[in-house]
């Protein structure tokens, strides 16, 4: 059987620069998923997104809400973005995440919460709550990890199951206060070399729609 990966590309929105990265790895079929920073969304972005909403419509592409909080009031903060990114993209997040692993554990109930009410996936952060879609495993941080640990981690796929890998790749913006801005280079030679080894495995590049059609 085969088994199944999602590459998530973390952070379209963030910097021009990133996002123009992003649209190369979708257009060369190497992801086909990435969650966007919406809040971050600026004028000067908007032909890159009208570029990731055409390529939406003709690729198996996922296009995710990448949630950052700035405040303890977290519901009011989940309907917030989750409504502008249907009015900047014109169609609902096709799954949810949270920016920074500092939120993870205050957040994550009204998070969970609300993709169960509107029936999204959830990137999994090991914490399982029934009703909601998430990767068989928690997802694998491919932004700190040597290339041999992934493909140590990706030995260990069982079959039928979905998994996830994420990455911010990119090129240094001297614009940009990003904690992995050195590193988003590396992340798209791995995600490159990452492509190279999957059929040798018998996994499956895929995205959370994939998932989200599974029974």
């Amino acid at each position: 059987m085969t088994k199944y990966l999602i590459i998530n590309a973390d952070d379209f929105g963030m910097s021009q620069i990133f996002n123009e990265v992003i649209l190369d790895l979708i257009k060369k079929d190497l992801i086909y998923s990435t969650t966007v920073m919406i809040d971050r969304v600026t004028d000067n972005q908007k032909k890159q997104f009208d570029e990731l909403i055409a390529l939406s419509k003709n690729k198996n592409l996922s296009v995710g809400l990448h949630l950052e909080f700035r405040y303890s009031d977290y519901p009011s903060q989940i309907k917030s973005q989750y409504n502008k990114f249907k009015e900047v993209l014109g169609f609902n997040p096709s799954h949810i995440d949270i920016h920074k692993a500092h939120s993870l554990m205050d957040s994550f109930s009204d998070v969970a919460e609300f993709c169960r009410k509107n029936n999204l996936p959830l990137r999994n952060s090991g914490v399982l709550h029934e009703g909601i879609k998430t990767t068989s495993a928690e997802a694998f941080f491919g932004s700190i990890a040597d290339f041999e640990k992934i493909e140590e981690w990706i030995k260990t796929f069982e079959d039928g199951k979905y998994y996830e890998i994420l990455f911010h790749p990119g090129k240094f913006d001297f614009s940009c206060k990003s904690s992995l801005n050195k590193d988003r280079e590396r992340d798209v030679e791995h995600i490159k070399n990452l492509n190279n080894i999957l059929k040798e495995n018998n996994i499956k590049v895929v995205s959370y729609l994939d998932l989200a059609a599974t029974p």
